[in-house]
């Protein structure tokens, strides 16, 4: 058992037989897989009594704040697509410091593992495990998310339905082309996968995902990659500059419908591909009916053979005369073809003569409308502000702008929406993001496509909303620019605009944060009781309320700062930890904070001889000469937030100032409680369990992200 527990000392010590190990609530029972980022285990959920697969991050990699950030962007994404052909993820967080997540346990094998078993697909599988994964791609996409490494490892065939399902967005991003994990210049992605854009080292949408899926259809039909080389070097040369061959001469038997729609998705520029994911599912799904309706023989029954199976038997001696007659109708018909043939060529030497002679036709006017949307059929199209939108935000959730278009045309001639009635998409708005003295330019959303509809009339304007997520951006200030742009690109106004992305600790993961708890060095956490000298301090809990009754309660909470691993003046934001304990207020209590700089000695006592209490608490009366450094509330209605680790967050610039400026050695904070309650409000203290005990989390300026 010791044997096998070094083996995963990631994990606590196995507590019964059939398991390797404990993390958190779960049973790890057995190792069954290892990735580049992580190893995946068996494990039983101990509180819904399920089995799953639960991926923890390697503590190598957990070590490095861009790592573990990574892995958790990995769960988010996947568990922000609900689709049946996409993985689907229990729940995300970290344990001792290590990332985990626990997803459905699936069984089967992936397509990689299938191609290794020399499986081969018939064309029935092909067709239904590409719509399956162009489904999960289409869910997806339609909530922002592009997958980027879409490859066989990443498709797993379910067991015993079939079922694809994606696996690992690892790589994905949220509506953002820029990955702030990886660095300009990096490889992204599987390179006999990579879309053309990708090997570029491009902007990306959503069709770099369906390049990657023509490679994988492709390599289903005929076992090989459309491009290959022997170096990642000739490969991305390759996926850049050649064109595969087409399935109709590696694998003639491919119906034909398949391999236009693979050739289509393995073309170079992303505006040349199928638009959608759904699209393809759509297409993929009627190529079955296409194939039967191009080998299907039309059989056509001679009505003069019919009756003949239905005449009546003669003798013998009749067949003299029905020969003579049967002769006799083939030289009828016989005359009769070579009138007709006549008649056919001198009719099409007329024909020939006519149109030599003929003037030339009108051409027909819907025949001169171009096939292409240009930026100078768009020139009458104005873009500018229209009414107020979002100028500052919390990190995490959206940013809303509105936008008018005007059509400005004087004429049917210059109106956009004539001179482009044959095209369906006819513009679309582009934003960009750009951070100061930053080169770098982020797009967090999609273009927003414009349909001949929704072009305003000739003399009108219309608003548009633009809106994105800002959970993947960097907090901070930013221009944003605005673009009205035809379908392929090119620019034909822009307009900018400010935005203040504003970084939400309360919902903050606490990677890249130091987290420094009262248990550690001289640290401390007590309450003081109003007309009371009572000694709280060794108790499991502490609490705090407004009375009279029950009697005002303050909680005092030190921090020994110099067991930090980095300097309080290096810190970059900093935020206080508390763990709600069962059966306290379970309404909104509210405290407000202060930073104690007066009348306290910096090594007060929790318990003891000299303990502090009521009268020896220097905001026993008032609070005059304390910092004040702010005002915070939590929802814990019906005890949503009992023993849910560090759920209750405190964090304001006060407090960052109030370390830095501290001594680098202990400080301490008062919560005086600020809300009326029959039932105080209790948090988990260092003698009752130390992993939850009162903490500050700091992020030093160097691990920013």
């Amino acid at each position: 058992m010791n044997a096998e527990h070094q083996k995963y000392d990631l994990l606590e010590p196995p507590q019964r037989d059939g398991e390797i190990g404990r993390l958190g609530p779960y049973r790890v029972l057995a190792l069954i897989g290892k990735g580049g980022m992580g190893q995946v285990f068996r494990a039983q959920d101990m509180r819904l009594q399920r089995i799953v697969a639960l991926k923890l991050m390697k503590p190598k990699l957990a070590a490095t704040p861009a790592s573990r950030k990574r892995f958790i962007e990995e769960a988010r994404s996947m568990a922000a697509v609900q689709h049946d052909n996409v993985a689907m993820i229990f729940e995300v967080g970290v344990e001792g410091g290590v990332p985990f997540m626990a997803m459905e346990l699936l069984e089967g094998q992936s397509l990689k593992d299938a191609f290794r078993a020399g499986r081969k697909f018939k064309t029935d599988e092909i067709l239904r495990l590409g719509k399956e994964v162009a489904l999960g791609l289409a869910a997806a996409h339609e909530g922002g998310i592009i997958h980027r490494d879409i490859k066989p490892a990443n498709i797993w065939i379910q067991s015993p339905s079939g079922r694809a399902k994606i696996l690992d967005f690892g790589l994905a991003i949220a509506g953002n082309s820029f990955d702030p994990f990886v660095s300009r210049g990096t490889l992204v992605g599987s390179p006999g996968f990579l879309s053309p854009e990708q090997a570029r080292n491009e902007a990306l949408d959503d069709r770099t995902d369906l390049y990657s899926l023509g490679a994988v259809l492709f390599m289903m039909c005929s076992g090989v990659l459309p491009l290959t080389s022997g170096s990642i070097s000739g490969q991305l040369i390759a996926i850049i500059c050649y064109t595969p061959l087409s399935l109709t001469e590696i694998k003639p038997e491919t119906p034909v419908a398949l391999s236009e729609l693979i050739d289509q998705l393995l073309l170079k520029e992303p505006k040349d591909r199928p638009a959608t994911a759904r699209e393809i599912a759509d297409r993929l799904d009627k190529i079955p009916e296409q194939n039967v309706q191009q080998n299907t023989i039309k059989i056509v029954m001679d009505s003069g053979a019919t009756g003949a199976s239905a005449g009546r038997l003669t003798n013998a001696a009749d067949e003299p005369s029905r020969n003579r007659g049967r002769l006799g109708l083939w030289s009828m018909l016989t005359a009769l073809l070579l009138v007709c043939m006549c008649g056919a060529i001198y009719g099409f030497s007329q024909l020939q003569r006519t149109q030599n002679t003929a003037p030339p036709a009108k051409p027909d006017p819907q025949a001169i409308l171009p096939q292409r949307v240009t930026a100078a059929s768009l020139r009458p199209l104005n873009l500018s502000n229209g009414s107020a939108g979002s100028r500052k935000v919390m990190s995490g959730e959206a940013a809303r702008f509105k936008l008018r278009i005007a059509n400005e045309s004087t004429s049917s001639t210059d109106d956009p929406r004539v001179t482009n009635s044959n095209a369906k998409v006819v513009a679309q708005l582009a934003t960009l993001l750009k951070r100061p003295d930053v080169t770098r330019v982020e797009r967090p959303t999609f273009p927003q496509k414009l349909l001949l509809s929704q072009i305003p009339r000739q003399g009108s304007s219309r608003e548009f909303e633009v809106q994105f997520l800002t959970a993947n951006l960097i907090p901070g200030k930013y221009e944003v620019e605005f673009q009205l742009q035809t379908p392929d690109g090119s620019v034909i106004a822009s307009i900018t605009d400010n935005l203040e992305i504003q970084e939400d600790l309360s919902k903050a993961d606490l990677l890249g944060f130091d987290v420094l708890r009262t248990y550690q060095g001289k640290g401390a956490d007590t309450y003081v009781q109003k007309n009371s000298r009572n000694d709280f301090g060794g108790k499991e809990l502490i609490q705090g309320t407004r009375g009279p009754k029950p009697q005002t309660q303050h909680i005092y909470l030190r921090f020994d700062l110099s067991k930090l691993p980095v300097k309080p003046n290096q810190l970059d934001r900093a935020m206080a930890l508390l763990t709600v304990a069962q059966g306290g207020q379970q309404t909104t209590p509210a405290f407000n904070v202060y930073g104690v700089t007066n009348e306290l000695d910096p090594e007060w006592l929790e318990t003891g001889k000299g303990h502090l209490n009521w009268n020896t608490a220097p905001c026993r009366d008032d609070i005059g000469g304390q910092k004040y450094l702010g005002r915070f509330s939590f929802d814990n209605t019906k005890d949503r937030l009992k023993n849910a680790a560090d759920a209750v967050r405190f964090a304001s610039r006060e407090l960052d100032d109030f370390i830095r400026e501290g001594d680098g050695k202990l400080i301490t904070l008062v919560f005086i409680p600020d809300s009326n309650s029959i039932r105080p409000a209790r948090f988990k203290s260092k003698e009752g369990q130390p992993d939850q005990a009162p903490a500050i989390a700091i992020r030093p300026l160097k691990a920013n992200p």
